[in-house]
């Protein structure tokens, strides 16, 4: 699917793409959902914020998601005529003839960025649990779904739609008045620059929303370098990408995919192996929400391809979540670190405890210079933690005791 739908981009935006798309085909299933390894059920509830160092790039997208969602976005052009009907004919009737009745199946699942929230529930309710898709141009257009902006935006929507079973709705007085109460469920998509993002969320201190986010890149065309080239979304591009979207629209229910449940614990043990060896909380944190939406993104595939699992599902989404998690840590892990008062990392990545200890010429070294490096990192002296910290490296097989109370290191093997 992701091949097929990455075809007629310059490979140097093919990455960009990639991990776009599957917001767009997410749209497509009502009522699915899948047995995530906690046991819970996970919905296709999906989001795609492309970061760029600077302006430019993000048109890459759009003949993508236009030809993904052409059959979306046309039910929603022509629902919106009929609602203006209907409203046009519910302004000029007179107060002693009987009001039309609003049209009870409307189907306006592709909404525009100025979308207001009481708009946003009504299109809740008439979509009858699908998913509705918005495409910002800019993220900062999120403030007025919010309802605030700055420091009293404190993006609880933001939150809401990444949570399963979540409960959004308004209550209005008046005959035209919209009255929403229910599941939303939106999936989006929206692009900006790295200082915007950071100055967008720069009063949120803390890793909720950005957490909540799935990031992607967009790559800087050198100067100089050669306009990239995009191939034909023709007829032949529809056709190629249809019996995906037909998987997706046939597919309901709570499915068990025993591959993405084996892929995710594959993940998950991938990294706490790393984060066993950084003691890094910020990036074991935003790892959670990271693996859930590889999960997802598995499961979409997985449908979209007549529920066949292939071995390139878990590379693409490995990919997926590396370059999510990349990113994240990159811009935000020391804004985090402030916020919770850890202590201040270098940006240029997570260290290795292990790697800072001092030993002598075999590797060996003593319990205090456990306590001095944990002490130096900011991560206090408790000698309960280092003692389970070493107890995590034994069982991984980085050390190996010593007589007298000392430790070695493990090379690792080649």
């Amino acid at each position: 699917m992701v091949e097929t739908t990455i075809s007629q981009t310059p490979d140097l935006l093919k990455g960009t793409v990639a991990q776009t798309i599957p917001v767009a085909y997410s749209i497509y299933p009502r009522g699915l959902s899948f047995v995530y390894i906690d046991g819970r059920t996970r919905e296709l509830r999906m989001n795609c914020l492309l970061v760029a160092k600077e302006g430019g790039g993000k048109e890459c997208i759009t003949l993508p998601i236009k030809h993904i969602l052409a059959e979306v976005k046309e039910t929603s052009k022509r629902d919106r005529r009929r609602l203006k009907e209907f409203n046009d004919r519910y302004n000029r009737a007179r107060q002693d003839e009987e009001k039309p009745k609003r049209p009870d199946d409307l189907d306006i699942r592709w909404l525009f960025p100025d979308i207001t929230r009481p708009r946003l529930g009504q299109a809740m309710e008439d979509a009858q649990n699908a998913f509705l898709f918005l495409k910002l141009n800019e993220l900062e257009d999120w403030d007025r779904l919010e309802g605030a902006k700055g420091r009293a935006n404190s993006f609880s929507l933001m939150k809401l739609v990444d949570d399963e079973d979540n409960d959004f709705g308004q209550d209005c007085v008046g005959a035209q008045s919209i009255n929403a109460d229910g599941c939303l469920r939106l999936n989006y998509v929206a692009d900006t620059t790295e200082p915007k993002l950071k100055k967008y969320f720069r009063y949120i201190h803390g890793e909720g929303p950005v957490s909540r986010l799935t990031l992607g890149g967009i790559p800087t065309v050198e100067i100089g370098a050669p306009i990239p080239v995009f191939g034909s979304y023709d007829k032949k591009y529809d056709e190629s990408i249809r019996p995906y979207i037909e998987n997706l629209k046939k597919a309901t229910g709570v499915i068990v995919c025993k591959q993405a449940q084996k892929m995710a614990e594959k993940l998950k043990a991938e990294i706490d192996e790393f984060t066993s060896k950084t003691q890094d909380r910020v990036l074991d944190t935003l790892s959670h929400r990271s693996l859930v939406a590889a999960f997802r993104r598995a499961c979409l595939i997985y449908v979209a391809n007549g529920m066949v699992w292939e071995p390139e599902i878990e590379y693409f989404c490995r990919w997926s979540m590396q370059v999510d998690l990349y990113l994240k840590y990159k811009l935000f892990a020391d804004d985090i670190r402030e916020a919770t008062e850890s202590v201040k990392l270098v940006t240029r990545g997570p260290q290795s405890l292990l790697d800072k200890i001092n030993t002598d010429e075999q590797g060996v070294f003593t319990f205090d210079e456990m306590v001095r490096v944990y002490t130096a990192e900011g991560k206090g002296n408790d000698e309960k933690k280092i003692k389970n910290t070493l107890s995590q490296w034994k069982s991984r097989g980085y050390l190996e005791d010593m007589p007298g109370g000392k430790y070695k290191k493990v090379k690792a093997k080649e």
